[in-house]
């Protein structure tokens, strides 16, 4: 930190990076300071018996050369790995020798270069005495000095700033944040995401568009911010520290907390409250949840089926049936009909109730389907969360688009790729007359929109497109990100309805609050007072750990950042940057918040905690157990389905958490239907438990046909049920 500068231009190396590198070469290069000069003497010792005499002298070059070439390189490498191990991050003055070993090494580069051609050219004559392994020795090394060439050339290539200025005035210091966004910066991203997009997206025109969206946000993002890869991996994992300490408090607060609030902190005794649509319960979302799972398809049924979630798709396929008509409500699919078999599985809903499925999965084209539920006498269109790398280019378009369609507000703005993506449905809807044609059929139905993930943030958007024709239109979102604007907020909290649960991050994920980790994560470099490699060494946080040792020292009014651009990581102080002015540059986007009326559920060890929440709670983003883990949908939906039992929760009654029973275990090795359903909490794992099955069905597979009765045990440590005993019909 920051970046070395090597020819005047900067590079995306820091010199605390030569650690690994010098490491590196050091156990590369040291084998072959054994090997050669044990051939070598050999060689000489056996010369005389050669006939051949004309190759001695260029054997005689190569040999002597190679050792010394290798030693060279060895030298170097444990120069730079000893170099390396001086300074903090935030110091690199004491590794300034790095800088000169890397040119070092540049120039016995050159050398190893010509000695590979070298040995080419013996090995192409081949007219030398094989005495005791020289010709494996000359072709070994020369294949290695060939891949060490071309490791060097594509390190070069791509850890070489080729955009970065050469030329730089004299006592000028380059700040981390510079008002312009560099060209060269948004090419690098480009290039950057193509890599990473290009082979595992389908091409379109807005494929290429989502790119440059996305390339322009990370150049503004990083804004000109002199860090390498390593040093934004020390900076998280620093910033993490900082957040585990945090929520250590946090946690003790939660647990303390009455199982209902409001969002201005006031204890409810029941939920919803009087001032929430009648709607706006529980119930309503743990039904629409379990549905809304079914765009998932069967990716989502087999991961939560493993063991015998193909078996009990397989009747639902429509292989082999080349003469049956293709559906004509259903596009995008298999010819198995793989993923209607895993929305049906999942739903249980019957054909004749699907109204229209989609399946196509595009940037700024979501899958999505459209339904009807009996049991809620509603018209449910239900968009799918982000699943594939066109969904996460859906994602990181996040550019503001202005919301100009019929009855949205004036001055509404929201995340650019997902109103793309909701205009796409909406015209579908349209084109195809879907909603038209559902109320016709059931015109007392409410219409419904549900999502969880990018489907709940496409959801909430599409809700206000479809606003003014259906003013009543309800929708239930799962874990969004933020999407609107604070002009747009006020619009929704009559018709959305939002359920957040535990530590989920995606909440959290708008431009403000990654723009503001990206500052504290700078800070906690500066106040550092380790190396780098002793973050990445340093065990998790613990209070009796001593903290000049295992963690950073803070520096309070240390505020300054910045560098110098001669070669080398810097010569002089840190320029002074004021970090709560942040970055001065052209405004394109703003902050986003999450949509609508929001609830956020949170389980502990005495209970079920239920928050009424602001959008304005969810900055700034920080890192805290669970917070990927949390997003994942089955944690949400097991919870909705404990507390959505009834339409109203008591503060007093609220249900805790279920215990881990026997069932849920039995049900990862056998379809959950076949074992009985009887809670045994887990203290009774130790006992064999009689499981008898119910009465055989068709979805039941035929071990029921053979078997009457199972009996399962438990290992000692309790972790992995074992198959005792089991019964066939005609004995045991």
């Amino acid at each position: 930190m920051p970046g070395m500068r090597l020819f005047g231009r900067r590079c995306t190396l820091a010199t605390d990076d030569f650690i690994l590198i010098g490491f590196l070469d050091c156990f590369a290069f040291l084998p072959w300071l054994g090997w050669i000069p044990v051939i070598y003497a050999s060689y000489i010792k056996h010369r005389s018996e050669c006939e051949l005499i004309q190759n001695t002298v260029l054997l005689d070059v190569c040999l002597p050369g190679l050792c010394v070439l290798f030693f060279l390189n060895w030298i170097l490498g444990a120069l730079s790995l000893i170099f390396s191990l001086k300074g903090t991050i935030s110091e690199p003055e004491p590794r300034r020798h790095v800088v000169t070993v890397v040119y070092l090494k540049l120039i016995v580069g050159i050398f190893d270069v010509v000695w590979a051609i070298l040995g080419t050219v013996v090995l192409a004559r081949n007219n030398f005495c094989d005495i005791i392994g020289l010709s494996l020795l000359i072709e070994v090394c020369t294949i290695f000095q060939w891949v060490v060439t071309f490791v060097r050339l594509f390190a070069i290539f791509t850890c070489y700033d080729w955009n970065f200025s050469k030329h730089t005035k004299d006592g000028v210091a380059k700040e981390y944040f510079t008002t312009p966004v560099r060209k060269g910066t948004f090419k690098k991203w480009n290039l950057r995401l193509q890599t990473l997009f290009l082979w595992c997206t389908t091409p379109s025109e807005a494929r290429k568009q989502a790119l440059e969206t996305a390339s322009e946000l990370m150049a503004l993002l990083s804004c000109d911010l002199d860090l390498v890869a390593s040093d934004v991996i020390a900076g998280l994992l620093l910033y993490r520290q900082k957040c585990c300490k945090k929520w250590k408090s946090e946690k003790e607060s939660i647990k303390l907390a009455p199982p209902i609030l409001s969002a201005d902190g006031e204890k409810l005794e029941e939920f919803p409250p009087p001032t929430f649509q009648s709607w706006m319960n529980l119930q309503f979302a743990s039904r629409y949840m379990n549905l809304g799972l079914g765009v998932f398809g069967w990716p989502w049924f087999v991961y939560r089926n493993i063991t015998c979630g193909f078996c009990l798709l397989f009747r639902r396929l429509t292989c082999c049936f080349p003469c049956r008509a293709a559906s004509k409500i259903v596009f995008g699919d298999n010819c198995c009909g793989c993923n209607l078999a895993g929305l049906q599985a999942t739903t249980e809903l019957e054909y004749e109730d699907l109204v229209h499925v989609s399946f196509v999965d595009k940037v700024f084209e979501v899958p999505f389907f459209v339904t009807y539920d009996h049991q809620t006498k509603a018209v449910i269109v239900a968009a799918r969360g982000t699943m594939s790398m066109n969904d996460v280019l859906t994602d990181v378009a996040a550019a503001f688009a202005c919301m100009d369609d019929p009855g949205c507000p004036p001055g509404a703005l929201c995340h650019g790729g997902m109103l793309t993506a909701s205009r796409e449905i909406k015209r579908k809807l349209e084109e195809h007359g879907i909603l038209d044609r559902a109320f016709q059929e059931y015109p007392d139905y409410d219409l419904v929109i549900t999502g969880h993930s990018l489907g709940a943030s496409v959801s909430s958007i599409l809700t206000l497109l479809l606003k003014e024709k259906y003013p009543k239109v309800r929708c239930f979102a799962f874990a969004p990100a933020p999407t609107l604007n604070k002009t747009a907020l006020p619009f929704t909290f009559q018709n959305i309805f939002t359920v957040i649960y535990g530590n989920d991050s995606v909440c959290y994920l708008n431009y403000e609050n990654i723009k503001t980790m990206v500052l504290e994560m700078v800070k906690c470099l500066k106040e550092c007072k380790l190396p780098k490699y002793k973050v990445f060494m340093a065990k998790e946080y613990q209070e009796d750990v001593d903290a000049e040792e295992k963690h950073c020292k803070s520096e309070p009014d240390s505020k300054n950042y910045g560098t110098n651009v001669s070669d080398g990581e810097n010569g002089e102080p840190f320029m002074k940057i004021d970090l709560e002015r942040g970055c001065e540059f052209p405004v394109v986007t703003e902050s986003v918040y999450v949509a609508g009326t929001i609830v956020h559920l949170r389980k502990t060890e005495e209970g079920y905690r239920l928050k009424i929440s602001k959008a304005d709670d969810y900055k700034p983003l920080s890192f805290r157990p669970k917070s990927i883990l949390d997003h994942f949908p089955q944690y949400l939906q097991a919870s909705l389905n404990q507390l959505g039992k009834t339409p109203v929760l008591n503060a007093s009654s609220m249900p805790k958490p279920a215990k881990e029973k026997i069932t849920d275990k039995l049900s990862s090795v056998w379809p959950r239907d076949i074992v009985q359903k009887k809670e045994v909490d887990s203290s009774n794992f130790s006992e064999m438990l009689p499981l008898r099955f119910k009465d055989p069905t068709p979805l039941r597979i035929k071990f029921l046909q053979l078997c009457t009765t199972i009996q399962f045990g438990v290992s000692s440590n309790k972790n992995s049920i074992k198959l005792v005993t089991f019964q066939y019909a005609g004995g045991p």
